[in-house]
């Protein structure tokens, strides 16, 4: 059998063998399914839309990490999405956590991820205590936030009803407020193929309007995303 994402503005069909599927459940938020396969291990699909696999998905979590750059010392730290853990256990390697908070709206996404991808789990006990998971909507949990952050990672989905606010005006003042002078944004932008005109250069040009500065798109290969090609905006809070 054959796990298939179909990307309509293309009219391409992205598939991998698959041996079975092996779970499958519909959150409060989306279609939640897991494969098992031979050369990917386990794989992740939201809506039918292919989001992480156990082997081969280091390229969109390293990407992010090479982004993720400060210099000080016991940092705070916050990923709005993010449930699967992929991401976590990078972070703890490259920078001197103080403080990770993870603002997750899908509690199911995490339950899944921890039962089916149990390595990304796999985290020291000094990281583990340094970790605050909140299920929550991002843009309320940040719109109501007194912390501030030297690095904000947004690994959310494109904007679909739920993540369209994700990309809004609104919740990018709200980020900026949340960070400390010269702290760090990074938001998952899409395909610099697809998304240029919906995603990329909207999100742009907000940043740039609401104060932002070194503001860059950074693309990656993605094999198991439409055409192959991701990217990431990251930007700098100027002051």
């Amino acid at each position: 059998m054959y796990a298939s994402e179909f990307n309509r503005e293309t009219g391409t069909t992205f598939s991998i063998k698959c041996k079975k599927l092996i779970y499958k459940t519909k959150s409060n938020f989306q279609n939640i399914e897991v494969y098992q396969s031979e050369q990917y291990g386990n794989v992740m699909m939201l809506d039918n839309c292919f989001m992480l696999t156990a082997k081969g998905n280091d390229q969109y979590h390293d990407k992010c990490i090479s982004l993720a750059t400060t210099d000080k010392k016991g940092a705070n730290v916050l990923i709005i999405g993010g449930g699967d853990f992929g991401l976590v256990k990078s972070l703890f390697k490259k920078i001197d956590i103080k403080k990770l908070y993870i603002v997750e709206i899908d509690e199911k996404v995490i339950d899944v991820s921890m039962e089916f991808f149990p390595d990304f789990f796999k985290l020291s006990k000094k990281a583990k205590e340094k970790i605050t998971i909140t299920i929550d909507d991002g843009y309320d949990w940040v719109k109501n936030n007194k912390i501030a952050f030297d690095i904000i990672i947004i690994d959310c989905t494109d904007p679909n009803p739920i993540a369209k606010k994700l990309y809004s005006k609104r919740f990018y003042q709200h980020i900026y407020k949340s960070l400390n002078k010269k702290g760090i944004l990074i938001q998952q932008s899409g395909s610099p193929y697809l998304n240029k005109k919906d995603i990329i250069n909207p999100t742009i040009s907000k940043l740039s309007t609401i104060g932002f500065t070194k503001i860059t798109l950074n693309t990656f290969g993605m094999p198991i995303y439409p055409l192959g090609t991701w990217s990431f905006i990251k930007c700098k809070k100027a002051r």
